[in-house]
């Protein structure tokens, strides 16, 4: 009787410990996220810039500990957007660097070391080609990969041209992600702050035949804090789920 007891013990045991590895399996696929913030003068003295940073810093905390069915990234990566000069690349913090702060210890952190610079210019392709580096050398080819870029979407336009219509639509056309578009067979760019004209024009003029392209407007991404307020993390993470991080769909070519 001993004997079948103890029998009975090691395979509930067993059986529990084959739970715990499934249940970790399914917190723990495979995927990446990028996050660029845009660290260009015209950004980063605006109250989206500030907002934005605020919002990541629970974006993160939400994702890093899988709250409510966010995925987990197994690889992180925030840089910057800009730079002094043209082709400038920056620096991405990896995933340690986050990993285990509070959401106040993570705006801190994106504070210091992204909202200092204010006469930087917006360089979305030197950010695009950063990116394809680290995804080659960490091997990160076979993974979902979502990049999320705090920014207005704006690229560098001459001054005094931003309502030339032809001079737009060629600042769009020079934005060049072509260099994601066959990393990985499932990658897409999500803008938050961008305006529906910006969102428009990236749809619009940006050309690519497979990276999915989702932008979220300010009057929307304000609305976070709106949510935390009234229905605590809970809601926050409903919100993100619905407006960030929703499935989308290819524009095709």
């Amino acid at each position: 009787m001993i004997r079948i007891i103890a029998l009975l013990s090691i395979s509930l045991l067993m059986f529990g410990c084959k739970l715990d590895l499934s249940s970790a399996k399914k917190t723990t696929a495979k995927n990446t996220i990028f996050i660029g913030i845009d660290v260009s003068g015209s950004f980063t003295t605006t109250d989206s810039f500030k907002n934005g940073v605020k919002f990541l810093s629970y974006y993160l905390y939400g994702h890093l500990r899988g709250e409510e069915g966010l995925s987990r990234p197994t690889d992180l990566y925030v840089g910057g957007i800009g730079g002094d000069q043209k082709e400038e690349p920056q620096s991405f913090f990896p995933i340690h660097d986050f990993d285990g702060l509070s959401p106040l210890e993570i705006e801190e952190k994106l504070t210091k070391e992204f909202s200092g610079q204010t006469d930087n210019l917006t360089d979305f392709n030197t950010f695009f080609l950063r990116i394809k580096s680290i995804v080659k050398q960490k091997n990160l080819v076979l993974a979902p990969i979502s990049i999320i870029m705090l920014t207005d979407g704006v690229p560098e336009i001459p001054k005094g041209q931003g309502k030339d219509v032809k001079v737009v639509k060629q600042a769009y056309s020079k934005i060049d992600i072509s260099p994601l578009e066959y990393l990985t067979r499932n990658i897409s760019i999500r803008i938050l702050y961008a305006s529906p004209k910006v969102g428009n024009n990236w749809q619009s003029y940006v050309p690519t035949s497979r990276i999915k392209v989702w932008t979220v407007e300010p009057a929307v991404m304000f609305g976070w804090e709106d949510q935390l307020r009234r229905n605590g993390m809970s809601g926050l993470w409903s919100w993100v789920k619905d407006n960030i991080d929703l499935r989308i769909k290819s524009r095709g070519i």
